[in-house]
């Protein structure tokens, strides 16, 4: 499916996030605005747990015209290290040889990591596409694809302020909501593709939660019980 995947890091200028609000009007939710919230097609999902202030190390890479940072990883044990943050991993994962890492920030306010290929599962007969810096794959009977991770973690208490919400745009739709074995509120939403259309299809799911105030999306089309148990490998 097209993703649309907007992230909002934080808006400089107090004239600009006047502007903002005005344009977006604020989301009442249970009474209150919610700050990081996370929306598919302008629908605010139910609250996940509160995203906090995080201490990082600072990169060795060097920033670029903008301020941004931004390395490449082939292990996500290496990210972790190098961040000197103890990040959520699952057994799942045993950090294989075809996961594409990177990290990227601005060293002040806010900090992504994505990991393409962080659960393999049953997929297989991988080949890196060096034109599109992507792997192929076989698609399982278990993994239609492999799951993906991204993390976001903020940096300051201006951007915990300002917050830091995420749309999910087009062929998206809510699927459910529910508590993790751990205890964390988890979004789960998924592609809608016309299922009639594609023989054997299987939607791709995305489980998105707050652990230790850093938000967590996990990201591939697997059954929803599997991504559940993923979730709830998570540690």
């Amino acid at each position: 499916g097209v993703v649309h995947r907007k992230s909002y890091p934080i808006i400089k200028s107090i004239a600009a996030s006047i502007a903002v609000i005005v344009l977006t009007g604020t989301t009442v939710f249970a009474g209150h605005y919610i700050l990081n919230k996370v929306q598919v097609n302008e629908t605010v999902l139910p609250e996940l747990d509160a995203m906090q202030v995080v201490q990082v190390n600072e990169m060795d890479a060097i920033a670029d015209e903008n301020g941004m940072v931004d390395a490449n990883y082939n292990d996500y044990d290496a990210i972790k290290q190098d961040l000197g943050v103890d990040l959520l991993d699952t057994d799942l994962s045993q950090n294989n040889s075809y996961m594409l890492g990177n990290v990227s920030t601005d060293e002040k306010d806010f900090l992504i990591v994505t990991i393409d290929n962080y659960i393999l599962g049953d997929t297989s007969n991988y080949h890196f596409i060096d034109e599109e810096n992507r792997y192929s794959y076989d698609s399982g009977e278990k993994y239609s694809s492999p799951v993906s991770l991204s993390v976001d973690i903020i940096l300051s208490e201006n951007q915990l302020n300002n917050g830091w919400d995420t749309d999910y745009l087009g062929l998206y739709e809510f699927a459910e909501s529910y508590t993790s074995e751990q205890g964390y509120a988890v979004n789960i939403i998924e592609d809608t593709v016309e299922e009639e259309n594609l023989k054997d299809y299987v939607s791709e799911k995305v489980a998105i939660f707050v652990a230790d105030g850093i938000r967590y999306t996990l990201k591939g089309r697997t059954s929803l019980d599997e991504m559940k148990s993923i979730v709830d490998s998570m540690k």
